[in-house]
């Protein structure tokens, strides 16, 4: 099936054309593209096996399925100051069943671009079309790589720098998988000579005409902070929080989220490194009537933060985790953690990293959720490629079972990714 598939076809054959022009380059002693032209992309395959998804042992919802993503892309540099980016991007799904993360398949136009940079004291950077948006850990705007689709936006990004400080200003609109629109604005600035690291202040305006309660209108504005350093050559640190204001569906917003951490490293050749890590978002004690206090953390990459099984994300939780991470060699890298969930809010249940709502609640519903155990195996052998493998499982608490079935669930995965 993957010898016949669209995606390994088309990687094979550009990777053959690369190889070639790598090869005559070599041969002739001078390059077959101007240095102002590069070609190049990736593909990744992954098997999922998922057993148990909605927690329901008697229901048929196990899955087996095969993820295949192939991008190609075009950066042309005619000057110093001018980038013109395209990036086409072919999803497949293969085998998906009955399991609660569906993923389409698509193809798209997944990034084209126009950067005009302006050097000086001051430098500034514009970038117009669609394009990617990272910012911080993603808890609030990332792409969502591990997902099969990504998430691009598009709209015109402005960046300010100088050597100790970047601000970015944008405004961007995108459609959401559920084909509802959105609009996406933001000031995000990043000091890197803050004391033992970075400094994060940021605003962010988030709207959608249909994303309210009911489908009705949502406009959501964002005033948070992040901070990461370490301390000495062994500890590290983090935090993030952020309130909501604005309306939704005409009743007023008032909710808001923290994160901090902290890690150790030891002195060892392999890099042992042992963290903790504390998530918060409120919710709502009554869904759907008066003031919305449940935190909203827009469109953020949630996969990795909350557990690798994905049934949580930033809202409504709090997540008391542990991990442990070593490299027995230089190429990889080994991770394990444990996380313990509870809901500050049972009545408003748990939502899914795809931000769809994962299991309704009930009032008087138990708050303890349940615990994960996360394990996987990362390999970068050499530059261009790289492999990974993993497993998770959940216990569910006793909300789950106030609430509904609570069967134990595995999540099972093993990925390639090669580029060119």
């Amino acid at each position: 099936m993957l010898l016949k598939s669209f995606h390994f076809q088309l990687f094979i054959i550009l990777a053959a054309i690369s190889l070639t022009l790598s090869y005559t380059a070599m041969v002739y002693g001078h390059p077959v593209w101007p240095d102002t032209v590069k070609v190049g992309g990736e593909f990744r395959t992954r098997v999922e096996a998922r057993f148990n998804d909605d927690l329901d042992g008697v229901q048929d919802d196990n899955d087996l399925l095969v993820l295949l993503r192939t991008r190609v892309y075009l950066d042309l540099n005619p000057t110093d100051e001018i980038k013109i980016f395209a990036m086409f991007q072919d999803s497949e799904t293969l085998g998906q069943g009955n399991s609660f993360f569906q993923t389409p398949s698509d193809r798209s136009f997944y990034q084209g671009y126009l950067q005009v940079l302006t050097p000086g004291k001051w430098t500034t950077r514009l970038r117009l079309g669609r394009q990617e948006l990272l910012y911080g850990d993603e808890r609030l705007i990332g792409a969502f790589n591990w997902g099969n689709l990504g998430r691009s936006f598009d709209g015109m990004v402005l960046r300010l720098e100088n050597s100790a400080f970047w601000m970015d200003i944008f405004g961007t609109r995108i459609k959401l998988p559920n084909g509802k629109e959105a609009q996406l604005a933001s000031s995000y600035a990043h000091w890197k000579k803050f004391p033992s690291g970075i400094l994060e202040p940021y605003i962010i305006v988030y709207h959608g005409n249909e994303l309210g309660l009911n489908n009705q209108e949502l406009s959501l504005v964002t005033l948070g902070t992040r901070i990461d350093g370490k301390v000495g050559q062994s500890w590290d640190y983090g935090f993030e929080g952020a309130y909501q204001t604005g309306q939704n569906a005409g009743n007023l917003i008032s909710d808001f989220a923290l994160q901090s951490q902290f890690g150790f490293t030891f002195a060892a050749k392999c890099k042992p490194r042992l963290g903790f890590e504390y998530n918060f978002a409120s919710g709502d004690g009554t869904p759907g009537a008066g003031t919305v206090t449940l935190f909203n953390n827009i469109l953020p990459t949630n996969h990795g933060k909350y557990g690798l099984i994905d049934y949580f994300s930033w809202r409504n939780m709090h997540d008391i985790s542990a991990n442990f991470v070593v490299h027995p060699s230089d190429f990889i890298k080994a991770y394990l953690a444990y996380h313990a969930f509870f809901l500050p809010q049972p009545a408003n249940g748990v939502f899914a990293a795809n931000g769809q709502q994962f299991r309704t609640g009930i009032p008087g519903a138990s708050a303890y959720a349940g615990q994960e155990i996360d394990v996987y195996f990362k390999f970068d052998p050499i530059k261009y490629f790289s492999g990974l493998v993993g497993y998770s499982v959940f216990f569910p608490g006793q909300f789950f079972a106030d609430t509904g079935t609570a069967d134990i669930a595995h999540f099972f995965y093993a990925q390639v990714l090669a580029r060119y």
